[in-house]
């Protein structure tokens, strides 16, 4: 890509010697210079992609961490509920077994429908755990899906109006150029 830069006493020096005045050719001069400091170069282009993609990393690694910090709660949460359950059952089968040498059969059916229902509470439990973790991972997804999409809008946008701008100043830097 050309330097973006030139020299503006030397422009300023041509323009005066092609015979336009001292006052026109600063001024041309300056303008020409405003202009082209606006223009998108690769290395602003890049810089500026740079800074978005520095801003999407940050945006990305907070929410990853926001939803590592969620898991990790939810399976402190899980373990201690699975310990919890865990120390009840224990304790119920050793009553149970104490009272299982009294009466085997009526106690059987009473364990096997306890622990059933306590199995299905589980299941249950984790499985709303389990629905509401993959809801909040697609608002999530969807969130960064749409970030994304008006970021690209917007980027999309200011081309068109730095091409805009470029192509209506066009004539009339051709028209001051040839007086």
């Amino acid at each position: 890509m050309a330097s973006a830069e030139f020299d503006t006493l030397a422009e300023t020096r041509e323009l005066r010697d092609a015979g336009i005045e001292a006052a026109h050719a600063e001024a041309i001069v300056n303008t020409v210079r405003r202009t082209q400091d606006g223009l998108l170069t690769e290395s602003r282009f890049e810089a500026a992609m740079a800074e978005q993609r520095a801003y999407l990393d940050t945006r990305l690694d907070k929410q990853s961490a926001y939803l590592d910090t969620r898991l990790d709660k939810q399976i402190a949460y899980l373990d201690t509920c699975l310990g919890e359950q865990n120390a009840y059952l224990e304790k119920s089968l050793g009553e149970q077994n104490a009272y299982l040498e009294k009466s085997m059969g009526e106690q059987r059916a009473f364990l096997v429908k306890s622990l059933g229902e306590q199995q299905a509470q589980l299941v249950k439990g984790m499985g709303e755990q389990r629905a509401y973790f993959e809801k909040r991972l697609g608002e999530t997804n969807l969130a960064i899906a749409d970030m994304k999409s008006e970021i690209y809008r917007y980027m999309w946008l200011h081309g068109t109006m730095i091409v805009l701008v470029l192509t209506s100043m066009y004539p009339m830097v051709e028209r001051w150029l040839r007086g």
